[in-house]
């Protein structure tokens, strides 16, 4: 079996297509990467470095930043016969182009896979990560979009890069025209869908002293900095960084939520989570019931001793 990868090296980078690396090397004998847009050689080049990849192809495009997803989809739908199975991101990137490739073929991709029992067997979060659903696809190609956080990647470079190919130039619909690509102005070090800890804080820090503390302890611990829906409503942070059912699904080792009511919404994002931390003033926030450690204190002053007793800064 053979598995065709199509990266988003302008999205999340080389970490998340090396997390999609390790989980096709579970579908496929063979793992090929696809990139394509304008001067993608230099991640063609990135790419075929990583451990367990057999093979990159990469597609130039005119478009100044990225590839205008109708014109993406052409080429990945003259490409798909040829693999058992055709993986993508489950972000925005994924979640435009799978969709609609399998639907010109005529089946139905399975998106959000957090699990593979087997090459047909996958399991997706349903109803706000409340249930988990098993599905068995018995049809080829299988079109699959897969949560990050849910696999591990293969490693950094085997010292033999795979063979690069140059493949036929993607396919211009000029049905739209990507102008360009801002990167979110992230406050986080660490990417919050891979991260194995991340400091999370709530609405309640816009009228105390900010998330000031939420960023210096996040980046003591190495970690990644998240929030619930309420501080992105507040304007603290951008919305990359929300967490929860309309936002990211982590699946972190270590939670640490400061000043997080812990709202049903939040807490589906966070289901996965190892080790989860409260620090509230409120007693009977719901985060403290579920968390495995709560702590009711005031958290710009529970912070810092933290820190303290760590050792950290």
């Amino acid at each position: 079996m053979s598995v065709l990868i199509v990266a988003d090296h302008l999205g999340q980078g080389d970490s998340w297509t090396a997390r999609l690396v390790g989980a096709a090397r579970l579908l496929g004998s063979t793992v090929t990467v696809l990139v394509a847009g304008s001067g993608c050689q230099d991640a063609a080049v990135r790419l075929a470095s990583l451990a367990g990849v057999d093979e990159v192809l990469y597609a130039l495009h005119p478009a100044p930043v990225g590839v205008p997803v109708e014109d993406l989809a052409q080429l990945v739908l003259a490409l798909a016969p040829g693999y058992t199975h055709v993986l993508a991101t489950a972000s925005t990137f994924g979640a435009e182009l799978i969709p609609r490739v399998a639907a010109m073929l005529g089946v139905s991709p399975v998106t959000g896979v957090v699990e593979m029992s087997d090459r047909f067997t996958f399991t997706r979060p349903i109803h706000a990560n409340g249930v988990l659903a098993r599905l068995r696809v018995s049809s080829t190609p299988i079109f699959l979009t897969l949560q990050p956080w849910a696999f591990s990647s293969t490693g950094g470079s085997d010292g033999t890069p795979a063979p690069m190919r140059r493949i036929q130039d993607v396919p211009q619909l000029g049905l739209s025209w990507r102008m360009d690509f801002i990167p979110s102005t992230s406050i986080g070090q660490e990417d919050l869908s891979t991260a194995q800890v991340v400091v999370a804080g709530g609405g309640g820090l816009e009228k105390s002293g900010g998330f000031v503390p939420v960023q210096q302890l996040a980046k003591s611990l190495g970690g990644a900095v998240g929030a619930s829906r309420a501080a992105v409503d507040a304007g603290l942070v951008p919305a990359d960084l929300q967490i929860g059912q309309t936002g990211r699904s982590i699946a972190p080792k270590f939670y640490i939520a400061l000043g997080i009511s812990g709202a049903i919404q939040h807490v589906a994002g966070i289901k996965d989570a190892g080790t989860v931390v409260s620090i509230n003033r409120d007693p009977q926030a719901p985060m403290a019931a579920m968390a495995d450690l709560a702590l009711t204190a005031d958290l710009y002053e529970a912070v810092p001793a933290l820190m303290e007793a760590l050792g950290v800064k």
